[in-house]
């Protein structure tokens, strides 16, 4: 303690001026030799640590805290002087008086001798503890936000199956057995009786107009190719997006061994269905690029829509892929170029 402020030129600030500077600041401060030994603490860190600077001062912890602790401690100690420069770290620290261990965000530098020995480490502490536990409890939070997201996409989904299924196994057969029982009866009329044949073309056209429109609806509630894997979902999904827009499209599939369940399926068609439809607009090649590996999900959708092309409701697109993406653990980058990539990472389903 009688070097600790040597070194004050004739006239200037004593040391223990210092000192009771010292004392009065707020911020919790400490000065350990270079032997780990605490020298020094003010009011502020001896309330932060939870102990008298009477009943530690010249000691180095021990008894005091965990030796665990200290341990983790002391090791940051040698740190600050071997690197010559000032150490940050977040560490527990045991206190008595909460009967608690707190985490501290701690700034230790180091002070050299004339030889350029350790002499001293001048240190500040900050209790960080509640900033942690609200940072976990937002995270867990999150966390149970995409639960709860995932469960109801997945009942979204498993919902849009069962109305597609039967759509497709009642109204869309029984439309397609009526449309067979009328171009009977088209057949039957022809010379015969030609208002009731006239009739039959009106209807045979309002039942085709109707069994397409049925068939849209299937399709995107839940496609049949579906139920074949993903990568068939999105074969089919561009053939008719070339047969509608007249689009040059490719599908490219490096990987399809993980085993994925319905559920995600058909949350990741819809994803880069939503993807096809937002680099659609102005582009005349689309390319999807699948790699369905086991320990990862990557998927890339690319084309040559220009980078101002406008698209209608195009940041609503990209934060729907998103929203549907961290239900499944994964994120949405989009690249600009000559063209635009969607690139899609999620993790695979897991047992």
């Amino acid at each position: 303690m009688q070097r600790l402020f040597t070194g004050f030129k004739e006239g200037s600030i004593s040391s223990e001026e210092v000192r009771r500077v010292v004392s009065m600041m707020p911020q919790p401060l400490f000065v350990k030799d270079a032997a780990s030994r605490v020298v020094m603490m003010n009011p502020a860190c001896e309330a932060m640590w939870g102990v008298r600077f009477e009943d530690i001062a010249g000691q180095d912890g021990a008894g005091v805290f965990p030796p665990e602790q200290l341990s983790l401690h002391h090791q940051y100690d040698r740190m600050a002087f071997d690197r010559g420069e000032t150490v940050i770290e977040e560490v527990p620290l045991w206190h008595a008086g909460l009967q608690e261990t707190r985490l501290m965000l701690t700034y230790k530098h180091p002070v050299y001798d004339a030889g350029g020995q350790p002499y001293l480490l001048i240190g500040s502490s900050l209790d960080i503890t509640e900033r942690q536990r609200k940072e976990t409890a937002l995270a867990d939070a999150l966390q149970l936000a995409q639960q709860i997201a995932g469960e109801r996409q997945d009942a979204t989904e498993n919902q849009h199956r069962r109305l597609a299924t039967s759509m497709r196994d009642n109204l869309a057969q029984n439309l397609v057995a009526l449309k067979l029982d009328i171009a009977m009866l088209h057949a039957r009329t022809g010379t015969t009786q030609p208002l009731l044949h006239e009739r039959a073309v009106q209807a045979l056209a309002t039942l085709d107009a109707s069994i397409d429109a049925v068939r849209h609806i299937i399709n995107e509630l839940h496609p049949a190719t579906l139920e074949l894997g993903l990568s068939a979902a999105i074969e089919w999904q561009l053939q008719q997006i070339a047969r509608r827009q007249g689009l040059q499209c490719a599908l490219r599939v490096l990987d399809d061994r993980a085993v994925l369940s319905p559920q995600t399926v058909s949350a990741l068609f819809h994803i880069i269905q939503t993807g096809l439809e937002y680099l659609s607009t102005s582009a005349r090649l689309l390319q999807v690029e699948l790699s369905l590996c086991t320990s990862q999900i990557a998927i890339t959708l690319s084309g040559d829509r220009p980078p101002g092309a406008s698209y209608p409701a195009e940041a609503a697109a990209l934060n729907a892929m998103r929203q549907r993406l961290s239900a499944l653990g994964g994120t949405l980058t989009v690249s600009v170029g000559a063209g635009t990539a969607l690139h899609i990472i999620c993790r695979p389903d897991r047992d």
